[in-house]
């Protein structure tokens, strides 16, 4: 039932046209959004309220995993960067700023299509990610044999 639930997703997100940040002309409803995703809890911050995601982040770590790159020195200081932080393109900085005009009105279909296309966005950086929690994880490792 997975794989038909994640299939159908997939396939809605290759098969609808998106919506780019270009195409909205009012200000955005939100500037934090917040929702699950696999298993984490995520959310995206869009400080100034132009529409345009600065961070996103765990809630319940409050690290910061990915940011807009000029966005670092405007991070809350009770917010912290995570050891992998990862700077985002412009494709996935558009991608996560569509979540900040989600509202009562955006379709069931639609609000799928921003998480689907947020997901696969993600999904490109998990390698990155994951070497680099590797690389930490083996100096933390050496260090201790070391003491």
């Amino acid at each position: 039932m997975k794989t038909l639930s994640s299939s159908l997703t997939l396939a809605l997100v290759f098969s609808v046209n998106a919506c780019s940040l270009n195409g909205f002309a009012e200000r955005p409803d939100a500037s934090l959004y917040c929702d699950k995703f696999l298993i984490y809890a995520m959310c995206a911050q869009d400080l100034n309220r132009d529409g345009v995601v600065e961070y996103v982040y765990f809630p319940d770590s409050l690290d910061v995993f990915m940011y807009r790159e000029g966005t670092e020195s405007n991070i809350p200081r009770n917010l912290a960067m995570h050891r992998c932080a990862l700077l985002m393109d412009e494709d996935l900085v558009a991608t996560t700023s569509r979540v900040f005009y989600v509202d009562e009105a955006t379709t069931y279909l639609e609000k799928q299509d921003i998480r689907g296309a947020m997901m696969i966005k993600y999904f490109a950086y998990i390698p990155e990610v994951a070497a680099c929690n590797l690389r930490a994880e083996q100096a933390v490792d050496v260090a201790d044999v070391d003491s």
